[in-house]
């Protein structure tokens, strides 16, 4: 049995391609901005709690805001994933970035935990893990601020290797600076202008 595909159904599948794309635009500016934001706070917050001399509590923003990050991250996905059409190449390949890298993460944390390495090299080489996954990301959503926020942030991974442990806090806000808050908002600004198309 053959089936016919006119020039309407076409017309139909093109329009259905650009809204799924307007849709992942939106939904990525969201994690983004949504991760670089808690990141940015918990960073900070560790930095001014050690300067204060609270060494005892200095590390507690991270599994607050982390885990809450977690859930709402949890949530928004579930409910993105039951709104998407159909899955593509894009989604799969997104999903394993991002879930290569929250593994690979978790090992350096543990190896950091453990004693294995300094917080500062951790920080080095979660810097230079942020890198990677804008980086990559840039280049499947061919959105060049992401590509730059990527090489930036291996560029002041490299930095943070000559910079006093203490400060390497600092180096972790500003890569989430340059590679998750500017290109989120710059994502979440192209969504807006396709939403006009």
């Amino acid at each position: 049995m053959e089936t016919t595909f006119n020039e309407q159904d076409s017309i139909r599948v093109i329009t259905e391609m650009i809204e799924n794309s307007k849709s992942r635009i939106k939904d990525n500016s969201f994690f983004y901005l949504l991760w670089g934001w808690l990141v940015l706070i918990a960073s900070v917050t560790n930095f001014i709690l050690l300067k204060m001399e609270y060494f005892n509590i200095a590390w507690v923003p991270w599994p607050i805001l982390m885990f809450g990050g977690g859930i709402v991250s949890g949530i928004a996905g579930y409910r993105m994933g039951k709104k998407a059409k159909a899955k593509t190449m894009f989604d799969t390949t997104m999903a394993y970035l991002w879930s290569g890298f929250v593994i690979t993460l978790f090992i350096i944390l543990f190896v950091a935990a453990s004693g294995n390495i300094s917080w500062q090299v951790s920080n080095v080489l979660i810097i230079a893990l942020y890198g990677l996954g804008t980086f990559v990301s840039g280049g499947i959503l061919k959105f060049k601020p992401l590509i730059i926020g990527g090489v930036l942030s291996w560029a002041i991974a490299v930095a943070t290797l000559f910079t006093p442990e203490i400060y390497s806090l600092l180096m972790v806000a500003l890569s989430i600076v340059v590679a998750y808050l500017v290109p989120g908002y710059l994502l979440k600004s192209k969504e807006k202008s396709l939403s006009h198309v």
